[in-house]
């Protein structure tokens, strides 16, 4: 494992980071902008302004999940798109869409499923859009 972590291609690694990036860019304020008040539960307020940790921290935490996404891929060996996607869905439907349900199950998320259901496709088409880069810059 730690012959993974070492070579790891971290120009695919930020490459994958910056498409997953502008994936989400379309995602979160192009296609379900106007759902997403409605899963917080605050529809009824004015939209804030958002400030530089919205653009920060989600690419930071992207980029920590596709390194792990790419160390996987390197310790497992995975030469082929098939299995590359195979992991891609392993980690989105695995680990990320679930996480994002947990966190979505609290009294302060109205809608957890309908949360849950908004952001699932953006983390899933986002691994699968991860291994697939990862892959092919390796």
């Amino acid at each position: 494992m730690n012959d993974a972590i070492f070579n790891v291609n971290w120009l695919a690694v930020l490459a994958a980071s910056v498409a997953n990036f502008l994936l989400g860019a379309v995602w979160f304020v192009g296609l379900i902008a106007k759902y997403y008040p409605i899963a917080l539960g605050i529809a009824d307020q004015p939209p804030q302004k958002p400030g530089p940790l919205l653009l920060i921290g989600p690419f930071v935490c992207s980029f920590i999940t596709i390194a792990a996404s790419a160390i996987l891929l390197h310790a497992l060996h995975i030469s082929d798109y098939g299995s590359a996607l195979a992991v891609g869905t392993l980690v989105g439907v695995g680990y990320l869409v679930p996480m994002t349900l947990t966190i979505a199950i609290n009294p302060l998320f109205p809608r957890p499923f309908f949360y849950t259901l908004l952001n699932a496709p953006f983390f899933v088409c986002g691994s699968l859009l991860a291994c697939t880069i990862i892959l092919a810059l390796s």
